[in-house]
Order: structure tokens, then C-alpha cells, then sequence
């Protein structure tokens, strides 16, 4: 790697890959760099004797057939995509229906984010709130009473969790942020992506890697740790919302070409639309191109008094020099890329010498890479903390 845009580009690359399947990632870093053989050189490959002329020929015609064909595929693919990018930047357009009906936002969220993060909260004024939450309860009933979470009494009879108050105080309430950013967020994740069933997955390992990330970084230079993990993990909503919209324009595009193409006869775009399937490559390009400005806006409109978090995301989302942003933006700069990092080491996407080279792109503060390197960014573990 020469350069720090070389090297930015490989790790972009490869987490895009990643996001969308992690065998077609692995061969793709492992092909890199081999040449790309035609169909004849494949042929050729096959059999040690020569082919004859008319078997050259024959191999050839199928070479052009099949261009030919994929051509045509492809014509009838872009003007799909084309199709459901302008709907979904229609769509986008609409605040107030991302945050409501896509994400899924309760009005009281913001709020209770708010009043946890006082010094002088207590649970007796943050349990009317947190109840105005329908779905806090269960998921926090859940949540606390994880066998990694659970507690026995002096008989070695574990003891359940069960009301509100004492969920809301199991870990401490100067912890209660970190517990209720991320339990909104990940009821908010997709559900229906095939062809690629694990973007649900990478989205939450992706937002928890940074969250977890971010609030080590801040650790160290004086930034709120609370207000980073925050930040580090609803960064994440604009790709919630570009992979959930993007599937459901999908479909709907589909759905009307066929029939159109099918009541005017066009058979061959009819036979050709029956063989398009969501594209992976088009929807990183539409997360690239919208998610961080989805997330500043939603961020925003969530319009908390005390989490300090909108600037920083506004400063991220519009690429702004790492030496012209604030402390917290600069923190949520470092702490995706490290995340990105970690999560291509884990899956063996990025050799010893691509590290190097990244890791020097990143100027992270005095003492962070040793915190984060003996940081588990893959689960939100409290257990220490209750302890």
C-alpha cells in the first residue's frame, strides 16, 4: 500500500463485501490481484489436448450468447435500480416518516436518553418514563435475565428479574444509557433482506463495534463516554433505514414492471425481470451514498437537551476534515474505522502489513490502540461493571 487512499479503499472494499456475504468476501480477498480468465481460457484449462477448430468456434458463440444475454440482464437491472434510487430518495425526504414508520422511534426515547444522563436522576423519575415505552419492558426483562446476567441466591436458586424498577437498576444507572440505546436500536434492525439473510447481523455487529469503540477513544480525551457509545451505536440508523426501504422498493418496483411487462406483451424483459434479485452492490452504493445524512437528520429530529450528539454526527455525515471537527466527531471518525478493522481481522479479510498500513491512517490518541486491543467489541457485556 502507497498511499493512505489506497489502503482506505481496500478496507472499504472489503467491508462492503463482508456486509453482504462473508464466503464471496473471503474468496474475493483471496483472488485479488489473479488475473481473470475468459470462458475459452476456462475451457482450455480443462483438458490438456488442443482443442479443434469447430470446438474453438462453438466455445466462442456461447462466449458471445451468454454477453449477449448478460447484457441484456443488465440493461433491465439498471433501469430497476434507477427506478427504486428515485423513489428512495422520495422517500428520504420524509423525516417524520423515516423516524416514525422505518425506525420506529417512540416520542418518550429521546427524553428518557436525557433525563439518564443526569447526575442527579434517580429510578423513582426514571421509571414513568422508561414505562411510557411499550415495548421497554419485555426486551429489558429479557435483557437482564441472560444466563451471562443472572445472580443466584445463598439456596443456588437463580433469581429472576421481574419488575422495572429493579431492571432499570441492575447494572446501575450511570449504565442505563448504554443499556437503552442499545435495546431501542436493535428492535429497529431489518428484517427481510434476502438474497443476503446476515445484513441484520453485520448491522448490529457493525453499530456495537463502533459504539463500543468510541466510548474507549472518549475515555482517553475527555470526551462523555455515555454520549460516544450513543453516538457510536444510532450512527447506524441510516443504514437501518436504507436497507429497509431499499428491500421494500425493491419489491414494489418488481412487482409492477412484471406486471406491466406481462399486460403489453414484452416477453423477453418480462423473462428477464423474473431473474433480477436484490443487488447487494446497489444497495452499499445507496448506503454510501445517503445512511450518514439519514443518521444526522434522524439524530436531529430525536432533539436531546443533554446527550450532545447532533453536531458531531452533522460534522461526520458531511466529511469534514478530521483536523476541523469537534472532540466527539472526531472520536466517532476513529472509533468506525477501528471497528472496521477489528471486524475484517475477525473474519481474516485484512493481512498483518493492510493493518499496519490502516492503523497508521487512523492518528489515534496516546494509549488507544493498547485499550482497544484488549477491548471485546463484539458483545455488549455489563458483567464487569455489575461486579
Amino acid at each position: 500500500m502507497n498511499t493512505h487512499k489506497d489502503v482506505e479503499g481496500l478496507i472499504k472494499q472489503r467491508y462492503e463485501a463482508l456486509f453482504l456475504d462473508i464466503k464471496t468476501a473471503q474468496e474475493s480477498a483471496f483472488n485479488e490481484g489473479k488475473p481473470v480468465l475468459s470462458v475459452i481460457e476456462i475451457e482450455q484449462s480443462k483438458t490438456a489436448r488442443s482443442l479443434l477448430h469447430v470446438e474453438k468456434q462453438a466455445i466462442r458463440e456461447k462466449d458471445l450468447n451468454s454477453k449477449s444475454d448478460l447484457s441484456f440482464l443488465n440493461t433491465i437491472t439498471k433501469q430497476v435500480d434507477t427506478e427504486v434510487e428515485k423513489r428512495l430518495e422520495e422517500s428520504l425526504k420524509d423525516t417524520d416518516y423515516l423516524y416514525k414508520k422505518i425506525m420506529g422511534i417512540d416520542s418518550s426515547l429521546p427524553n428518557l436518553l436525557d433525563l439518564v444522563g443526569l447526575k442527579v436522576a434517580t429510578i423513582s423519575k426514571i421509571e414513568p418514563v422508561a414505562s411510557e415505552l411499550p415495548w421497554l419492558f419485555s426486551d429489558l426483562m429479557k435483557f437482564v435475565n441472560q444466563s451471562k446476567y443472572q445472580r443466584v441466591d445463598n439456596k443456588g436458586k437463580v433469581v429472576l428479574v421481574e419488575t422495572m424498577r429493579v431492571g432499570l437498576n441492575f447494572f446501575g444507572i450511570e449504565n442505563l444509557i448504554i443499556v437503552l440505546t442499545s435495546l431501542a436500536f436493535k428492535r429497529s434492525l431489518p428484517q427481510i433482506t434476502e438474497p443476503y439473510p446476515m445484513i441484520k447481523l453485520r448491522i448490529w455487529e457493525d453499530a456495537l463495534a463502533v459504539a463500543i469503540s468510541c466510548k474507549q477513544i472518549a475515555s482517553l480525551v475527555g470526551v462523555n463516554q455515555n454520549h460516544a457509545f450513543c453516538l457510536g451505536m444510532i450512527q447506524a440508523m441510516g443504514k437501518v433505514v436504507v436497507s429497509k426501504l431499499y428491500f421494500r422498493l425493491f419489491e414494489t418496483v418488481l412487482r409492477e414492471a412484471l406486471v406491466e411487462t406481462q399486460d403489453s406483451q414484452k416477453h423477453e424483459e418480462h423473462a428477464a425481470l423474473t431473474r433480477i434479485t436484490p443487488s447487494g452492490p446497489f444497495l452499499n452504493h445507496l448506503i454510501d451514498k445517503y445512511a450518514l445524512g439519514v443518521s444526522a437528520r434522524l439524530i436531529d429530529k430525536m432533539a436531546m437537551k443533554r446527550v450532545f450528539i447532533a453536531n458531531a454526527m452533522f460534522e461526520v455525515a458531511n466529511n469534514k476534515p478530521a483536523a476541523d471537527i469537534s472532540p466527539l466527531a472526531l472520536v466517532l471518525k476513529q472509533g468506525k474505522a477501528y471497528a472496521q478493522y477489528r471486524i475484517l481481522k475477525r473474519y481474516k479479510l485484512i493481512d498483518v502489513e493492510q493493518s499496519k498500513a490502516f492503523i497508521r491512517t487512523l492518528g489515534m490518541p496516546a494509549g488507544a490502540l493498547e485499550l482497544l486491543k484488549a477491548t471485546d467489541i463484539r458483545s455488549l457485556d455489563l458483567r464487569m461493571i455489575n461486579d
